[in-house]
């Protein structure tokens, strides 16, 4: 990342590190204006948790983002909805801010469910935090279907779910909470996608996966063009 050949952008850039990498990447990253995060937290601070990270030992190396519900944590990892939930609201009680990942699979965006299945997830994921805290809340709407796989959805589609899942934060909080949220794309965002994604008005950002690998590209990515 700090090979990039491109100016990175002021503004909010965060990256998502495996735990190894978090502690020794803040000296790295001072030179750009990217924030070192982590991939998960445990929503338990205490216990036989062998192998978990906490909020407070995040907390300890300046870690202030975490993301939950990442698709790859609840299929592979088997995480429910009041898991993630677990993880969003210790980390607000942390005083730390969170990513709630969401988004559906290709049998359920094949029958035209995308946004029922992101209504639940939101619902479910958002349970119990109240509005006031939402500022510390970002949501990245990441169909299945398209991580790692190299299909992208088109920039309407993306639009569309995006406009969804804006109205179902208005209908869970208000229309100020609604228009405040930042909700983000995933779903193998490349160079030559993110600009006409960055066009869409309900898309606030992209979570990068793969191409982040990539200085160039990514570098890329963050300076798309508007």
């Amino acid at each position: 990342i700090c090979s990039c050949k491109n100016p990175i952008r002021r503004g909010n850039q965060f990256l998502f590190l495996p735990s190894r990498i978090v502690s020794f990447s803040h000296p790295l990253c001072h030179m750009h204006p990217l924030t070192p995060n982590h991939q998960g937290v445990c929503p338990e601070i205490n216990g036989a948790f062998t192998g978990a990270v906490s909020t407070s030992m995040l907390d300890s190396v300046g870690v202030k983002w975490a993301l939950a519900g990442h698709s790859e944590r609840r299929v592979i990892f088997g995480e429910t909805d009041e898991y993630i939930n677990g993880q969003c609201k210790k980390l607000i009680d942390q005083g730390m801010a969170v990513m709630l990942c969401i988004g559906e699979s290709e049998a359920e965006y094949e029958q035209n469910l995308a946004g029922a299945v992101c209504a639940v997830q939101l619902k479910k994921g958002l349970a119990g935090i109240a509005k006031e805290d939402l500022d510390r809340v970002a949501i990245a709407y990441e169909p299945v279907w398209a991580i790692g796989t190299g299909k992208v959805a088109t920039p309407e589609t993306a639009q569309s779910v995006h406009a969804t899942c804006r109205s179902i934060i208005a209908d869970m909080y208000d229309q100020e909470a609604a228009d405040n949220m930042r909700i983000l794309y995933g779903g193998s965002v490349t160079p030559e996608s993110v600009d006409e994604l960055m066009a869409m008005s309900d898309i606030d950002g992209c979570l990068v996966g793969g191409a982040s690998l990539d200085s160039t590209k990514f570098g890329r990515i963050i300076n798309f063009q508007s």
